[in-house]
């Protein structure tokens, strides 16, 4: 009665030898929870997804009416908060290296009386550039801050002086320039940072659950059982064995876009299709890179660790959080060699830009070309790993 229900060999002999791993509570931490607790986790973090009220500190040093309204109009800019108002500018300093505050401000003695007299006044400030991100924000604010309150008290002194509204204006700023910010103009962070890392987490779980599944019979000298459990075809023995991971990975992917597009309502300016069609391709590039470097090295621990050098780094490289183009030739070569890097641009490309499918399909091509060298890879390497000894027990 048990070997009538024990299946042929081939996909289901395959895939049932493969179950009891996969109901082992670590298998099922490694394939699901840890991925999708590392997505909610970052997805929490930038949850804001625009910065704002960052902390700054402001010495006011002239105590007047005009200095309290160059402290509220900084107030008022959404990425500053005035959280500090020391003494002198060494306190302030001293918050800035406690890393209490991002700036400090420092609005000079005599600031009123310089305006009134038609002097130009200065207002010194020092910000912590060690955080970039942070500090082209502060930079751009207090910047605006302080044009916009000069322009103001500019403009008043003018219509004080008989001008009309008009003539003031044109005066204050003869030379107009129009910009138009395309693709992101409310600064938003989440649509293409959360994605990102979001992704960058999906591509580490499938290419690490390939060389786990594989690994694992290569260590253990089981590998001819494996093969065996298929008919001894290749094609049917990694399918067995990669079928379910691969199916909870691409549904955590899907998933993960259908939320981000559908749920939080992030734009999908072009293909949405497409878009998922280059996941799919993505996390099959992935699972083929991580068979093909366990059978090439035969060996678990050093296939686990080349991973990971392959795919821990991969979002620096990536373009997304410092530009391709600003790289070294070896940074940048290696960018462009990275799936990641294909898929993370025809994100961006349908996501934001609104790009048309054929300017993308490169990209989509560049992870087919991934999944097919890494599947005939894996191909011609599995019999003989399978079936020579030496290729097994290594750790």
């Amino acid at each position: 009665m048990a070997a009538a229900d024990t299946p042929a060999p081939g996909f289901w002999r395959c895939l049932r030898r493969e179950w009891p791993v996969l109901l082992q509570p670590a298998e099922q931490a490694g394939l699901l929870w840890l991925p999708l607790a590392g997505v909610v986790i970052l997805a929490a973090i930038f949850a804001r997804s625009v910065i704002t009220d960052l902390p700054i500190a402001v010495i006011d040093q002239d105590a007047t009416a005009t200095s309290r309204q160059l402290v509220r109009w900084l107030d008022a800019t959404p990425g500053l908060r005035v959280v500090a108002r020391p003494v002198t500018p060494q306190d302030g300093w001293a918050a800035l290296r406690r890393g209490d505050v991002y700036a400090v401000v420092q609005v000079p003695r005599d600031l009123a009386r310089d305006l009134k007299q038609g002097r130009a006044a200065d207002v010194p400030a020092w910000y912590n550039a060690q955080f970039l991100t942070a500090s082209s924000t502060v930079a751009r604010d207090l910047q605006a801050a302080v044009t916009g309150f000069a322009t103001s008290v500019e403009a008043k002194g003018r219509l004080a002086r008989g001008e009309t509204r008009e003539i003031a204006l044109l005066r204050l700023n003869p030379i107009g320039m129009q910009r138009t910010m395309l693709f992101n103009p409310q600064m938003n962070y989440g649509p293409f940072l959360v994605t990102a890392l979001g992704v960058t987490v999906l591509h580490i779980a499938a290419m690490m659950a390939a060389v786990r599944a594989i690994g694992r019979e290569l260590r253990d000298g089981t590998a001819p059982d494996w093969l065996a459990s298929a008919g001894g075809s290749r094609g049917l023995a990694l399918a067995g064995k990669l079928a379910v991971p691969f199916g909870l990975h691409l549904s955590l992917g899907l998933g993960m876009l259908a939320f981000w597009h559908g749920v939080v309502g992030w734009p999908i300016r072009g293909n949405g299709a497409l878009l998922a069609l280059a996941l799919v391709a993505m996390i099959a590039a992935y699972y083929a890179l991580g068979a093909t470097f366990v059978l090439v090295t035969s060996n678990y621990r050093l296939a686990s660790g080349a991973a990971a050098f392959f795919t821990a780094p991969a979002l620096a490289f990536a373009g997304i959080t410092f530009p391709l183009d600003a790289m070294p030739g070896p940074a940048w070569a290696w960018g462009r060699f990275l799936p990641l890097t294909s898929y993370l641009q025809l994100q961006v490309e349908q996501t934001a830009r609104g790009a048309s499918v054929a300017s993308s399909l490169p990209g989509l091509f560049a992870l087919l070309a991934y999944v097919l060298a890494g599947t005939i890879l894996a191909f011609a390497l599995l019999p003989r790993r399978a079936r020579n000894p030496a290729d097994w027990g290594h750790r």
